[in-house]
């Protein structure tokens, strides 16, 4: 019981900070650190803290750096870890046992890397792919037993595009 109970304090936490997150990003009070930023360091970090739940859920994280193990973005460290980790979190959530999750790196032009995270969950049918950045939108994952607020992708987004960054997916 006592178990279930500090998870549940858990997420309700999860959920508060969440929540203000958005509020500080839409009040314009949430600031970023630009810096240069190892990609491959934070991928472990990321990983690190995502395993046991990978592990839990059954499935298989790995990432594929494509020579990119020493290149630095110019970000916000927190931030692109707590973008990463809400995406990377995501696919695992949302895949199936046995499933399997990939962060890629690779280089675009204009001297930008592409992050790419390709999970084998079910996917988003196309008519609702228009409201995955929608805040409070869980696309009916809340009819399951999938926690979460529906803010995390809103946050990721926001948190990207104000280190200057672009996010969109594909299913």
């Amino acid at each position: 019981n006592v178990g279930e109970i500090r998870k549940a304090g858990e997420h309700l936490l999860q959920l508060i900070n969440d929540v203000l997150d958005l509020a500080k990003i839409e009040s314009g009070n949430m600031t970023v650190s630009l810096e240069p930023v190892l990609v491959s360091r934070v991928v472990t970090e990321c990983f690190t803290l995502l395993q046991t739940q990978a592990d839990l859920q059954g499935v298989r994280l790995f990432a594929t750096l494509n020579n990119h193990e020493n290149a630095y973005v110019v970000a916000d460290n927190t931030r692109l870890k707590q973008a990463l980790i809400n995406l990377v979190g995501n696919a695992i959530k949302y895949n199936k046992m046995g499933g399997e999750v990939e962060l890629s790196v690779s280089q675009q032009e204009g001297k930008r890397l592409r992050v790419t995270i390709r999970d084998t969950g079910q996917g988003i049918p196309l008519a609702r792919q228009c409201e995955v950045f929608q805040p409070f939108n869980r696309l009916n994952a809340e009819m399951s037993k999938i926690e979460g607020s529906g803010v995390g992708l809103v946050i990721t987004k926001r948190i990207v595009e104000m280190m200057h960054g672009t996010i969109g997916f594909t299913s």
